[in-house]
């Protein structure tokens, strides 16, 4: 399929401008997408949280509707603890305006370890001919000086078989239009992403990569300069044994760099001079089968590992680096009771360390080893199209189950159309 789109355009004499601009969008491409947030801050992860994290995000089952389906919105919250929740939105709404012409509004958005300032993207896609589209895209704002502008182009079509590539300039007229206080950009942040589907005979695989270059923006009133830069990459490789029967490799990675440094020979706020290095990996592996009509098995095994290396630069005794790390095994039981009414029973155990090592001997190493535990108990209710459906979950730790012996919930919902 690729070889006769590539023959087309150098049929219609495309050829020149698509190689420039696919240039613009894969060189220096490698970072996570800046979300507007300006702060370093303490991480507060707990023990169990990426336990809390895998039995509140969406399962296999739920990711195989959504990608089939170009249109959809999905939400999952649940408890990290008695301060912190879980989120996870996607939104993805496209409009034919005619056979060429679309308009697509798009949000992502993931919350774990810091708060995530809400940000979208409005593109007007125009289908240049089969196989290859072109888009115009941006975030509006009221505040012009946060507008964002981009451009992308796409090879084949989703949900399968396609190359995407897109470039937004966030914060693109910042400077020029920025008559609330003296702050400025070096140079404007860039994003760069580039994501694919693919799939041959039993196989399937899905990754995305996406970068922000580093930048600056200088606060020359508040006395301090903010640097970031950051990547965040995401790979997924399936085999089907049968329509509902797979098993599967899903592997992220982010690297996110900050840096709060004053410029002032004297410092009102601590945050000020702080510089911080946020690192996430994790690795799941899964096995999903069908063991009859009414019950399907899901077992698996995860990886997780998170660390802060933060850095009060005045300050030596309070730099430490924080360390999470969780090796999982899981299994989900499936039950459908009804057709649209369907019980989950899901078991998550795990190894677990926590550690904050901190860079001098003013102050003394945090660090605990223990296992975790726990069970989670779904019920969940679809439309008679399997098109929507809500679960509403509870789960129970049994690591310490007579002292404390609930654990939190979740609600999630999910709509494809």
């Amino acid at each position: 399929m690729l070889k006769n789109i590539l023959h087309r355009i150098f049929k219609k004499k495309y050829f020149i401008f698509y190689f420039y601009f696919l240039s613009l969008m894969v060189i220096d491409s490698s970072l996570v997408a800046f979300d507007n947030s300006f702060h370093i801050n303490h991480i507060y992860l707990n023990q169990e949280n990426f336990l809390d994290i895998k039995s509140y995000q969406f399962t296999k089952l739920d990711d195989e509707i959504w990608y089939e389906k170009g249109n959809g919105w999905r939400l999952s919250g649940g408890s990290l603890g008695l301060d912190l929740l879980y989120t996870n939105l996607e939104a993805r709404i496209k409009s034919p305006l005619s056979k060429e012409v679309s308009i697509i509004f798009s949000t992502k958005q993931e919350e774990f370890y810091e708060i995530k300032p809400f940000r979208y993207l409005v593109e007007i896609e125009w289908k240049v001919f089969d196989g290859i589209s072109f888009s115009i895209l941006g975030m509006p704002e009221y505040d012009k000086r946060k507008a964002d502008q981009g451009m992308s182009i796409s090879i084949g079509e989703s949900p399968w078989n396609f190359l995407h590539f897109r470039k937004l300039l966030q914060d693109l007229h910042y400077n020029e239009k920025n008559f609330y206080d003296d702050s400025y950009y070096n140079s404007h942040p860039v994003e760069n992403f580039v994501e694919g589907a693919f799939r041959w005979k039993k196989w399937r695989t899905r990754f995305s990569f996406l970068e922000d270059k580093k930048f600056s923006k200088i606060f020359p009133n508040e006395g301090f300069i903010f640097s970031y830069e950051g990547k965040d990459y995401k790979t997924l490789i399936d085999y089907y044994f049968g329509k509902r029967s797979m098993t599967g490799l899903l592997w992220r990675y982010f690297d996110i760099f900050k840096v709060r440094e004053s410029n002032k020979t004297t410092t009102i706020l601590k945050e000020n001079n702080r510089k911080q290095r946020l690192h996430y990996s994790f690795i799941d592996y899964y096995w999903l089968y069908p063991l009859n009509t009414n019950f399907h098995i899901t077992i698996g095994l995860r990886e997780d590992k998170f660390t802060n290396y933060f850095r009060q630069l005045e300050m030596t005794k309070e730099n430490y680096d924080f360390f999470l790390w969780t090796f999982q095994i899981y299994g989900i039981l499936r039950h459908e009771i009804r057709t649209d009414r369907y019980w989950e029973y899901a078991l998550y155990t795990g190894d677990t360390e926590k550690a904050k090592n901190f860079i001098t001997d003013e102050n003394k190493d945090e660090r605990k080893r223990k296992y975790e535990s726990k069970m989670r108990v779904s019920w969940e209710i679809k439309n008679l199209k399997k098109e929507s459906s809500l679960m509403l979950t509870s789960t129970w730790n049994l690591d310490n189950f007579f002292n404390d012996f609930w654990d939190g919930g979740n609600i999630k919902y999910q709509k494809t159309f």
